[in-house]
């Protein structure tokens, strides 16, 4: 992104009949974005009864969670993605088969296990166990029974791969050509990196499944429980004394933020950590399990190091005033510092245990000491995240006018 822009002539609102107005960039990114967001979310099978406008409600939630921080969403998406393959390597060691879409479904609450007393969703590790008990049959849980759940819409997948592909397209044409882009737009690129990341984490996942497919066992809890094995000391009891789910001697569905993190925050209704509440759905925020996932990890790390690169790249973009340049350099660059401090202790953690050879049962999703340096990373990155989503809207207010000048397509073809 060159300087030389910034002693250009700079223009306020510009209207698009006969050139490259406000309006085309404002528009082109939040549509953009809007897509990206809104077919990439994939979220969890909701509850029993939910209506779709409470659906829609909480899709629209982890829509503005994706717009603030879309790397978390990356996260997320990743935490989801390692467990499923880690549960396809389970079954498929087992000599069955089984696919990450199998898994996915699974794990998403898109089966629930109906019993004489009582009825809640299975994760893929559950069913492994059941199905080695020879209670469960695959037969309902084939691909083709998962694909008449999922509502993915190919038109606007599609739709969004062409704008995503066009936007990506332009900017860089623009740059070629060295011709202004805005910091919305450059915000608008580092945000389809994260998608692009989602959207490979979450490409086997089904979408928008309503209806689980229910597998009934004629038993009840405690007699379930019984048939599994000496690892159950006392079914009764087992019963009764459950906290995160019916069969977490399989499977607690750790590590999840609630768990981990959310029970120690008074935000956290009593309802939220109650039974009654595990059997309705799983929750969307599972973290990464316990043990090191290197594939994700590093896959994880570089989307997130680009994410903050992008940002950074726009150190030379011109702005209305030399305060608001200085204080875009600074928040970016902070950024992308963030993200190296919070992979430095991550890295720093998983050393110390390694060190220390604490084994995988001993070892805590979030330990003490990465609570307290990620509270303090997410405080300063919350910040700084509202200045960069406000920034970009702000700036339009005066551009330099080599921003509106259009891509001349025609310098690309060839003259002989």
């Amino acid at each position: 992104m060159s300087a030389s822009n910034s002693t250009d002539a700079r223009l306020g609102w510009v209207d698009s009949p006969n050139s490259r107005g406000s309006i085309d960039i404002i528009w082109g990114c939040i549509l953009t974005i809007f897509l990206c967001v809104w077919t990439v979310l994939t979220l969890n099978v909701p509850a029993p009864d939910t209506t779709l406008w409470a659906f829609t409600r909480t899709k629209m939630r982890w829509a503005i969670i994706a717009l603030f921080g879309p790397e978390w969403l990356l996260g997320m998406a990743g935490a989801q993605w390692s467990i499923a393959r880690r549960a396809k390597k389970q079954f498929q060691d087992g000599g069955i088969e089984w696919t990450m879409r199998q898994s996915f479904f699974a794990d998403m609450g898109g089966v629930r296990l109906k019993l004489e007393d009582d009825e809640f969703p299975v994760t893929s590790k559950h069913l492994f166990a059941l199905i080695k008990l020879d209670l469960v049959k695959l037969d309902s849980l084939t691909p083709a029974a998962i694909e008449d759940r999922s509502k993915a819409d190919g038109i606007a997948k599609l739709f969004t791969i062409v704008q995503t592909g066009w936007f990506i397209l332009q900017c860089l044409a623009r740059l070629i050509q060295h011709i202004s882009i805005t910091t919305l737009e450059l915000s608008t690129v580092a945000f389809v990196v994260c998608t692009i990341g989602t959207n490979i984490m979450w490409w086997a996942k089904p979408k928008d499944v309503f209806v689980p497919i229910i597998v009934k066992i004629d038993c009840t809890l405690e007699g379930l429980l019984a048939m599994a094995g000496p690892q159950i000391l006392d079914p009764a009891l087992e019963a009764i004394n459950w906290k995160w789910s019916p069969l977490e001697k399989f499977d607690d569905l750790r590590p999840n933020f609630l768990v981990d993190v959310g029970q120690y925050l008074p935000r956290t209704t009593s309802f939220e950590l109650s039974q009654s509440a595990q059997k309705f759905r799983f929750r969307n925020d599972r973290l990464p399990p316990l043990e090191r996932d290197w594939l994700l990890g590093h896959f994880l790390m570089v989307l997130s190091l680009l994410f903050g690169a992008v940002y950074v790249a726009g150190w030379n973009i011109s702005f209305p005033t030399s305060t608001e340049q200085t204080t875009w350099r600074i928040c970016t660059v902070t950024l992308f510092s963030l993200v190296v401090a919070y992979w430095a202790v991550d890295a720093g953690i998983e050393l110390h245990e390694r060190r220390k050879k604490v084994s995988v049962n001993d070892k805590l999703a979030v330990t003490p000491i990465r609570m307290a340096l990620n509270t303090v990373i997410c405080l300063v990155y919350v910040a700084i995240r509202l200045y960069i989503l406000i920034e970009p809207f702000v700036g339009l207010r005066s551009l330099p006018a080599v921003a509106f000048e259009t891509v001349q397509w025609s310098s690309f073809i060839p003259h002989f």
